[in-house]
């Protein structure tokens, strides 16, 4: 870890200290002390189990290094990355698992510990065409950190598409910071032929959600007006893209999505009879399907039935779930961020399919395809594929 970012932690921690009562503090250290645990067994290769903090799993992995007496640090000399059974790519590569950049959001859930955005309760519905198509693509937002890319790779393949609209599920890297927000989405992002949409995430509120709300939704996503959550609406569907973030326990690191009261009740007074697509960052399912998403019961209750089909990211995949009820779950966080073979997916009965095919990096020779849905709805029929970043179509329905 380099001394500027040593400074930068000790002194966002100290702002903390002095900002929190000491019950907040005791909590907040007590579940930091939890999640750097955790992660200090994935990264011993005792667990294969990882919630999502990035940052505890860099510091487990500066510590094993130094354990191990290695010669560089992990900013000067990477690992070789192995691949946890979800999916991770366990190396101190950029955007790997240790990667110290990580450690950013960390100082930036300090420095915004009681410190956010205000939140907009206005929520648009725009009216959409019958026949009308999307790209969408989660945690996409890495820019273009080096040649080919994989969001760069990404990109490219949206924009053949040439969708009517552009969605992304959300996640700016390292935490969604005011200039990575601008750098990593605002100036990036391919904009669909009508429009485009994003939405909020875990990453993007650990600096506060102020690169998202300020930047993002002011100066690109203007068709949202300034609110994170929007409805879509033609005669036949509503496209609801939610924020899940917001309102998550920023003691849980905003790792379990929450609406909040203000968007159950909007859902809960929208018209009944159409079909019903969900967008959201948080997932509707867990990884293999087994167990549903922090925020599916709140969903389903809010709606009073299930989504006809909700697309999600957060988790660095891409997995295809069998139907549930009468709801079609997608997991499509694979927009960008390097990820390996989720084997633990392997004959799971929930799974219909996941993204196992490797993509021919030769700086990263275990990471699996990148790529975003296509979706075409004509009347009430919805068709949808899920393209590579080779603009390989690599999954859709039977036909």
């Amino acid at each position: 870890m380099n001394n500027e970012l040593t400074e930068r932690l000790h002194l966002a921690y100290e702002k903390f200290k002095h900002q929190s009562d000491e019950q907040t503090h005791d909590k907040f250290l007590s579940q930091l002390e939890k999640v750097h645990d955790d992660a200090q067994k994935v990264v011993d290769g005792v667990s294969e189990t990882f919630e999502g903090s990035e940052f505890a799993h860099a510091i487990a992995g500066l510590n094993k290094l130094r354990a191990d007496k290695k010669a560089l640090p992990a900013t000067e000399k990477e690992m070789i990355p192995r691949v946890t059974s979800s999916g991770e790519l366990l190396g101190t590569g950029k955007w790997e698992l240790l990667d110290v950049g990580w450690l950013q959001t960390l100082e930036q859930i300090l420095c915004h510990f009681d410190d956010r955005v205000p939140f907009n309760t206005q929520p648009v519905t725009l009216q959409i065409p019958d026949d009308v198509t999307f790209a969408v693509a989660g945690d996409w937002g890495t820019g273009p950190w080096k040649d080919r890319a994989p969001s760069t790779l990404v990109k490219a393949q949206i924009e053949k598409v040439k969708a009517d609209y552009t969605i992304h599920l959300g996640d700016v890297y390292y935490a969604g910071t005011e200039q990575q927000e601008i750098d990593n989405l605002v100036e990036c992002w391919p904009m669909g032929q009508k429009g485009g949409f994003t939405l909020n995430s875990n990453h993007e509120m650990y600096s506060g959600g102020y690169g998202y709300f300020e930047h993002a939704l002011k100066h690109k996503f203007t068709q949202q007006q300034g609110c994170s959550y929007f409805a879509l609406e033609n005669s036949d569907w509503l496209i609801l893209g939610l924020d899940t973030a917001y309102h998550a326990s920023i003691e849980d690191l905003y790792l379990k999505g929450n609406l909040g009261k203000d968007q159950i009740q909007w859902l809960s007074s929208l018209p009944k009879g159409k079909r019903i697509m969900v967008l959201s960052h948080h997932q509707g399912f867990e990884l293999v399907g087994k167990e549903n998403g922090p925020i599916y019961d709140q969903v389903v209750d809010a709606l009073g039935t299930e989504p006809d089909y909700w697309y999600w990211g957060h988790l660095h995949n891409a997995v295809v779930y069998q139907e549930k009820g009468k709801l079609n779950g997608r997991c499509i966080g694979h927009g960008a961020i390097p990820y390996g073979d989720a084997r633990a997916c392997i004959d799971e009965p929930a799974v219909t399919w996941y993204e196992s095919k490797l993509a021919g990096d030769p700086q990263l020779p275990k990471r699996v395809l990148n790529g975003f849905a296509y979706i075409t709805l004509s009347g009430g029929e919805l068709n949808e594929m899920l393209i590579g970043e080779d603009g390989d179509i690599r999954w859709h329905p039977p036909h």
